[in-house]
């Protein structure tokens, strides 16, 4: 016969307390969190030049500016998420050097505030190949 692994009595508190922070500390949106990022965000690449019709085409995602796994934990708020095309995500997930440098330059002050919050006063530069502003 197997033991059960929920055998014996529960951890108490202070043993929970003694463990300390939690290893996920990322926030996630709720669905309708994420409907109103969208729609703060538009449905326009971020990286889209005028008159470029590949753009058009595309259906556009939305890129986590600071990644969602460790160690940086990048939360679903308005501040790190930015519509881009398809190929434009494949290209700044990939670490495509121009595109890294385009988005950098295109960020807002509150999604640059948000990296920089998140990754240090080097986060931008690290990321997108940009300086300080």
């Amino acid at each position: 016969m197997a033991r059960s692994v929920l055998s014996g009595p529960p951890d108490p508190k202070s043993r929970t307390l003694a463990r300390g922070e939690r290893r996920y500390r990322r926030k996630v949106a709720s669905p309708k969190q994420w409907q109103a990022i969208i729609a703060a965000k538009g449905s326009v690449c971020r990286l889209a030049k005028e008159g470029e019709s590949r753009h058009r085409a595309e259906p556009v995602t939305y890129h986590h500016l600071v990644e969602r796994d460790a160690p940086h934990f990048g939360d679903d708020v308005a501040d790190n998420i930015v519509p881009l095309c398809g190929t434009d995500h494949t290209l700044v997930t990939d670490r495509h050097k121009l595109a890294l440098y385009r988005l950098g330059e295109s960020l807002t002050d509150a999604e640059y505030a948000y990296v920089i919050g998140k990754l240090g006063a080097d986060g931008p530069a690290r990321l997108f190949g940009v300086g300080a502003r």
